[in-house]
């Protein structure tokens, strides 16, 4: 599979930072500049540098440019909980724990819907940031029935969403929940934390017609690497 140049350069530009080459506050190119660098358009230099900052390894300043973060997140509420975010997918790499196909009894999660013999696809994933540090634990139960052949892709650059897009599963709504949670002994010790310590839990659900899940994900964000925001408009007076 051809990895999309906006990626290709994003990448390079997530490993100047993990290098250290790019600490902390430092300075990323324009878009004008990534555009001459790279002979792409400046909408692929914006998207390269838009998807840095959803992801919180940059800060977009208008008028003053783009800089490297510091390795707390600044997570926008809205960013993590809307569908092309989910679609896209945010730097780093992930790190497949687990993939197997279980019964739905046995999965690490409950799909809505489906009874307890009923087949399903079961990925764990650890997402690691630029600087190989643990950024999210990463738990999906898929219907296998939509997703029979999800083993045989890389696990590794998977994003579900777009995956069962492309095999033509019709989805008709997508459900989100924000849940806080303590650390379980493993999810603590995948996330270098502590048992016991508050985390944030997205979970999603995509659900196809007349309510039936498809597939259920939660995301476990590690304690102490992301400050979550709201940013709204003023509203007039």
């Amino acid at each position: 599979m051809t990895v999309p140049l906006y990626v290709q350069i994003r990448r390079e530009i997530e490993a100047r930072i993990r290098a250290g080459d790019l600490p902390p506050g430092a300075r990323l190119p324009t878009e004008k500049d990534l555009s001459a660098q790279h002979g792409v358009s400046r909408a692929t230099a914006q998207r390269v540098l838009n998807d840095l900052a959803e992801a919180g390894l940059a800060i977009r300043r208008r008028r003053h440019g783009t800089f490297v973060a510091d390795v707390t997140r600044q997570i926008n509420l809205l960013n993590f909980v809307t569908p092309a975010t989910a679609a896209k997918g945010v730097p780093g790499r992930h790190e497949v724990i687990s993939a197997r196909i279980v019964r739905a009894a046995d999965a690490v999660l409950t799909l809505p819907g489906a009874s307890a013999d009923t087949a399903v696809v079961e990925l764990i994933r650890r997402k690691l940031d630029v600087r190989e540090e643990p950024q999210t634990l990463e738990r999906h139960v898929v219907l296998f029935a939509a997703a029979p052949d999800l083993l045989d892709e890389n696990l590794e650059e998977l994003v579900t969403l777009p995956y069962l897009q492309r095999r033509g599963v019709a989805l008709d709504t997508i459900r989100l929940y924000l849940d806080p949670v303590a650390l379980g002994e493993t999810e603590a010790a995948l996330l270098n934390s502590r048992i016991g310590t508050p985390a944030l839990m997205r979970r999603r659900e995509l659900l196809a017609g007349e309510g039936k899940a498809v597939e259920v994900v939660t995301t476990l964000v590690r304690p102490g690497t992301a400050e979550f925001f709201l940013e709204l408009p003023v509203p007039a007076g």
